[in-house]
C-alpha cells in the first residue's frame, strides 16, 4: 500500500507496512497487564529487535549490563587512578555533538566533585568543527603538545577510535590516551599507540551491548574507576555512586540516536535520567524547562530529542561546542538561562542554513534517484560543513536511500569533508571500509558507525567516491528494499482512540530509534480544516466522531476534501495548554 503525505515532503510516495509479531510474542505481551493496544505496539517492537517483552519493559538501574566485559577498562581506570593521585593535569577530548559534549560534562563532574581531581588540573579539547574537523585532528594534538603545562594523560570520549596516526604522535611525546568510544574501528583495530581503548566494538570485547552511546561508555569507565579508587583506599566506600550523572547519560544517549529497542541499557539510563531533569538536578535543567511552552506536561524523550538536542548541536555545528559544555556546567539558574539563550539563537541561525541547503538539495537528490542511483552523495560549493549532516539526514528520511553531503573544507586547499546518513539495512561505517580498500588514500580520514558516518577527501576525488558509494549500497541493499517507508502499528477503530489510549501507551516510553512511537490508521470523517500558521502551511482539522487533529507541513492547499471519510495515518498525544489536557492527532498522511 501506498501513502500521500504532505506536499512539502518528497515526491516519492513511501510504501506503507503494517508492523506484525508472532502469536507467541502477542500473548507475552498481552499478559504485562498494558492496554491492550499498548500492548500489541510492544510486541511488534519486541518482535523486530529479537527481545522478550518485559525485558523491554524493564528500568531498574541494577540490571544494566556490568562493565568489566569492556576492553581495557581495568588498565584505563588504574591509569587515571594513577593521575588522580600524582595530581596530574588531565585533558578531556570530546566530540563536539550533544554526545561528546554530554560526555565532556560527564567527565568533568565525575572527577571534579566525585574525584576530587582539582578542576584548574584540568584541560578542555573540543574541535571546531568548521576550521578543525572532527575527531582527534592534527589541529587539536597541536593545541594538546603547545598546552602549558602540558597534559599527562588525555581521556577521549565519543571519538578516538580512528585516530591512531595522531594517538602515535601524542604517545610519542609523552602523553597517554585513553580511548572511550562507540564508533566502528578501522579495519586494523584498536589505535595500538592508545594506553587503552574502552570500546564495545572492541573485537577482544564481551560486552553485551554495542548499541549504547558514547557518553555511557565514558560513564562506565567513570564507575569502574570509582570502584578502583575505592580498593585503593583513596576513595571511601560509602562516596556517591555516579547514578546523579544519568541526566548527561539520558541526553547523549537519546540525541545520538542510538537503539531503544536493541539496547535495554539504553532505555534503564534514558528512563532513570529523564527524572533527574525533569527534576530540576541542575541550573541547566531548570533552564530547559522553562523554556518549554507547557511546564505541566511530563518530560519526554522526544522533548530532548527535539528540544534540547538542537539546541546543543547547533553551538559545534556553527561555533565552539564549549559553550554547551559551559551550559550543562552552569551553577546558576541565571548562568543557564543566559547560555541556554545563545544556545537557542545559535540553533535559530542552524534552521536558515540548513533551510537553504535542503531547498537546493531536494531536487538533487530527485535527479540522482531519476538516473537510478541507490546511493546518493551530493556536494555543495556553498555548504556548510556544520549543517550538511542535517540534510543528510533529511534526504535519507525523504528518499529511503544513504546519503553522503559535502562542503569545502574551510581553508581546506580543496578537501571536501562530508556526513553520511543511513537507512534500516545498510551499515555505512562497513561501506566506508569497503571504499578504503577499493580506492586506498582516496578518503584522507573516516570514521562512524551503521547509522552515520564522516569523511575527508579531495575534490577531485568526488566523482569517483560517488560512483563507488552507489555500488556500496547496491552491494548491501535491493531495489526493493529502497525507497522511502511508512511503518503502521495497525488499524483503530475510531471508538479506540481517546485519552485512556495514551495513556497506556505512555506506560512504553522512552520511545526513540528503533523504538519509535506508534502510527496507526484510522477511517474517519473530515468535517473542517482551517490553515495555521504565519505561512498557512499547518492545518488543524475537526474530525468525526468528536476528534481534532493538526498536520504540519502539509502545504498551502487543504490535504483533504471536506466532508469525506479517509483513511489518516496519525500519532495520538496530548495537547497541552494551561495545565490542561486535551486529545490531539497528528497526521502523517493519507492512506490510499
Amino acid at each position: 500500500m501506498m501513502a500521500q503525505f504532505a506536499a512539502s515532503d518528497s515526491d516519492l510516495r513511501p510504501t506503507i507496512i503494517y508492523r506484525t509479531a508472532p502469536e507467541a510474542v502477542e500473548r507475552a505481551a498481552a499478559g504485562l497487564g498494558l492496554h491492550p493496544v499498548a500492548a500489541r505496539v510492544l510486541a511488534r517492537r519486541a518482535a523486530a529487535a529479537g527481545a522478550e517483552p518485559d525485558v523491554l519493559l524493564g528500568h531498574r538501574l541494577a540490571d544494566l549490563d556490568h562493565p568489566d566485559g569492556l576492553p581495557h577498562i581495568d588498565r584505563a581506570a588504574a591509569r587515571i587512578v594513577r593521575a588522580l593521585r600524582d595530581g596530574e593535569v588531565i585533558g578531556l577530548a570530546t566530540d563536539h555533538d550533544v554526545d561528546g559534549v554530554t560526555a565532556h560534562a560527564l567527565l568533568y563532574r565525575a572527577l571534579v566533585e566525585h574525584f576530587g581531581h582539582p578542576a584548574a588540573r584540568l584541560q578542555h579539547y573540543i574541535g571546531l568543527r568548521l576550521m578543525e574537523g572532527y575527531g582527534l585532528s592534527d589541529s587539536l594534538c597541536e593545541r594538546m603538545l603547545a598546552a602549558e603545562p602540558r597534559p599527562g594523560l588525555i581521556i577521549t570520549a565519543d571519538m578516538g577510535s580512528s585516530d591512531g596516526p595522531r594517538i602515535a604522535r601524542l604517545a610519542a611525546a609523552g602523553i597517554d590516551v585513553i580511548v572511550t568510544d562507540h564508533h566502528g574501528l578501522p579495519g586494523d583495530g584498536v589505535p595500538e599507540a592508545a594506553w587503552a581503548c574502552v570500546s564495545p566494538l572492541d573485537a577482544g570485547s564481551v560486552y553485551p551491548d554495542a548499541c549504547i552511546a558514547g557518553v555511557m561508555v565514558a560513564w562506565l569507565l567513570m564507575c569502574h574507576t570509582r570502584n578502583a579508587l575505592i580498593e585503593a583506599g583513596a576513595l571511601g566506600a560509602d562516596a556517591p555512586g555516579l547514578g546523579r550523572l544519568l541526566d548527561y547519560v539520558a541526553l547523549g544517549t537519546v540525541a545520538d540516536c542510538v537503539s531503544l529497542s536493541r539496547s535495554v541499557n539504553n532505555r534503564r539510563v534514558l528512563k532513570a535520567g529523564l527524572k533527574l531533569i525533569e527534576a530540576g538536578a541542575r541550573p541547566c535543567w531548570q533552564a530547559f524547562l522553562a523554556m518549554r511552552r507547557e511546564r505541566a506536561a511530563p518530560l519526554l524523550a522526544a522533548d530532548l530529542a527535539f528540544g534540547l538536542g538542537p539546541r546543543i548541536n547547533a553551538t559545534g555545528r556553527l561555533g565552539d561546542a564549549m559553550e554547551a559544555v559551559q551550559f550543562l556546567l552552569a551553577d546558576s539558574w541565571q548562568e543557564a538561562c543566559d547560555r541556554g539563550a545563545l544556545l537557542t539563537r545559535m540553533n535559530e541561525a542552524r534552521k536558515g542554513v540548513e533551510q537553504r541547503m535542503q531547498g537546493e538539495a531536494m531536487g538533487r537528490a530527485r535527479a540522482l534517484v531519476d538516473a537510478g542511483r541507490s546511493g546518493l552523495a551530493l556536494s555543495f560549493a556553498d555548504g556548510h560543513p556544520g549543517v550538511h549532516g542535517i540534510v543528510a539526514s533529511r534526504l535519507a528520511e525523504a528518499f529511503g536511500r544513504p546519503v553522503a553531503c559535502f562542503s569545502p573544507v574551510i581553508h581546506g586547499d580543496g578537501m571536501l569533508t562530508g556526513s553520511c546518513r543511513s537507512v534500516p539495512g545498510f551499515d555505512v561505517a562497513a561501506a566506508l571500509r569497503t571504499i578504503d580498500a577499493q580506492a586506498p588514500r582516496m578518503l584522507h580520514r573516516f570514521g562512524g558507525h551503521a547509522g552515520a558516518a564522516g569523511l575527508t577527501l579531495g575534490a577531485a576525488d568526488f566523482d569517483r567516491f560517488s560512483a563507488l558509494f552507489d555500488g556500496a549500497v547496491k552491494a548491501q541493499l535491493s531495489v526493493q528494499a529502497l525507497g522511502p517507508k511508512c511503518f503502521v502499528d495497525g488499524e483503530l477503530d475510531p471508538a479506540q482512540i481517546d485519552l485512556d489510549l495514551v495513556d497506556g501507551l505512555a506506560a512504553l516510553e522512552p520511545f526513540g530509534r528503533e523504538f519509535e512511537p506508534p502510527l496507526f490508521s484510522a477511517e474517519l470523517l473530515v468535517t473542517e480544516a482551517r490553515a495555521m500558521g504565519q505561512d498557512g502551511r499547518h492545518w488543524r482539522l475537526e474530525l468525526q466522531p468528536n476528534l481534532e487533529a493538526v498536520w504540519f507541513n502539509a502545504g498551502s492547499d487543504c490535504p483533504v476534501d471536506l466532508d469525506v471519510t479517509v483513511r489518516l495515518l496519525f500519532r495520538p498525544e496530548v495537547n497541552w495548554w494551561n495545565g490542561r489536557r486535551r486529545l490531539q492527532l497528528v497526521i502523517e498522511g493519507v492512506e490510499d
